[in-house]
């Protein structure tokens, strides 16, 4: 291994166990086994050795398993996605950790260990569009929303991003929180997610069957358009008196 990587290797450990303040250039120096003048020629200072560390060594989440074009079995495609992009999560969470810490200090460094995120959120984005367009899920078409449907791609694929991140984020430190097996837990997420965005039947999607269109959006009923309830009879009025031409009760006359 060159020098320069041995250093990339040494700084991602070094940073992933004391952050950006202590991971010194003479700790890295004395972790890849060269001499602190070294980092400097090649790097120029610290902060550009730690961001390329940064770059490289971040989590890249969807670069592995990609979402298929043609989606044809979303619970087992989503469940295989979210696998990779969990286990790529839970492996880099201590550098995730740190690199978080540094927000304040370093925010565009950690904008840049987010980018492998951020692709993955986008490409679960572009999936859930073209399951509406296939037929998969029942999203109803609202041209007003963002998206053109009423069921916006970006909060859906929020919400499972989310679900993964927290469990790698948390499970070590509040596994109480979490479901178990963990090895299931991608496959739990996925099956609530899908229900939670309309995933239709097996029998109502299946291959060669047409698929159907999508819901409009019914304009909301103005307020003529409304039929006003009959007034009911109030049944606490009087009863009318009978007049004095009916005869009396007890069949007799005065």
């Amino acid at each position: 291994m060159e020098s320069r990587d041995r250093i990339l290797a040494a700084a991602a450990r070094v940073y992933a166990e004391n952050g950006f303040r202590g991971a010194t250039t003479r700790r890295i120096a004395e972790e890849a086994g060269v001499n602190e003048i070294t980092i400097f020629r090649q790097f120029g200072s610290k902060a550009a050795l730690i961001d390329e560390v940064v770059r490289a060594t971040g989590p890249r989440t969807g670069a592995r398993a990609l979402l298929p074009e043609h989606p044809v079995d979303p619970e087992r495609e989503l469940t295989a996605w979210c696998e990779e992009h969990l286990a790529g999560l839970r492996a880099c969470r201590s550098f995730i950790r740190k690199t978080m810490g540094d927000f304040e200090e370093r925010p565009d460094a950690v904008r840049c260990a987010g980018a492998g995120a951020q692709k993955a959120a986008q490409e679960l984005r572009a999936y859930l569009v073209r399951l509406c367009r296939n037929g998969l899920v029942d999203w109803e078409e609202d041209p007003s929303a963002d998206g053109g449907y009423r069921i916006n791609p970006y909060a859906a694929g929020a919400m499972l991003m989310g679900a993964l991140f927290g469990d790698a984020m948390g499970r070590d430190m509040m596994p109480e929180l979490y479901p178990v097996p963990e090895e299931r837990a991608p496959a739990m997420y996925v099956r609530l997610f899908l229900r939670a965005v309309g995933l239709r039947t097996p029998a109502a999607a299946e291959p060669g069957r047409p698929a159907a269109p999508a819901k409009r959006r019914k304009a909301p009923a103005t307020r003529s358009a409304i039929a006003r309830p009959a007034k009911s009879q109030n049944r606490h009025s009087r009863p009318t008196p009978p007049s004095s031409s009916s005869p009396p009760r007890n069949g007799t006359s005065r």
